[in-house]
């Protein structure tokens, strides 16, 4: 049975290779077209733009920890602004009309243009949602307002990688050398 599992995964793996699949986070390998490219050294010519508000600075510190994890060592090309806005909804209601429960749905449109401004290779926009419970006490709320947004707001940061690695490793013509 052992050998049929081994047999199954080969085969698995042989088909995706077959096909041109390439990890999207992984190191540099040239194809037969010679293109290969590593996102990480694309992100690394991205500049991130400041983003209003409290949130806005969170968010891009996480962007700039996703993004640049070594540091930005490249000259930029790139130049990302994001625009986010919150929208909270009352989920659970009591019969006394008092609300137990509320969602969190942050949105966040970005561009992403050269640095000159004379293209706009992509721009699009990413939605997360996270919940919170609503307590009698003010502060507990308050808190687990905070805990909802930050949440939401690390899952925004992720989809927003994904979304420029899938774009810029597809659009990048030569392979770029560390």
């Amino acid at each position: 049975m052992w050998s049929f599992k081994t047999a199954i995964a080969g085969v698995f793996v042989l088909a995706l290779a077959g096909c041109g699949f390439r990890p999207l986070y992984a190191p540099p390998q040239e194809d037969v077209s010679g293109q290969g490219v590593y996102a990480f050294d694309i992100f690394e010519t991205v500049i991130i733009e400041n983003i209003e508000n409290r949130e806005g600075q969170y968010f891009r510190n996480k962007l700039v920890q996703l993004l640049h994890p070594h540091g930005r060592r490249n000259a930029p090309r790139y130049r990302l602004t994001v625009k986010l806005t919150e929208d909270t909804a009352s989920l659970a209601v009591q019969r006394s009309a008092i609300a137990t429960r509320a969602n969190l749905t942050v949105n966040g449109s970005f561009t992403l243009q050269t640095i000159d401004g004379a293209q706009t290779p992509y721009a699009g926009s990413v939605r997360s949602s996270s919940g919170y419970n609503i307590f009698q006490s003010e502060f507990q709320t308050l808190m687990a307002e905070r805990g909802a947004r930050e949440r939401a707001l690390d899952d925004l940061a992720h989809q927003l990688r994904i979304r420029l690695a899938a774009q810029l490793t597809s659009s990048e013509p030569t392979p770029r050398k560390p």
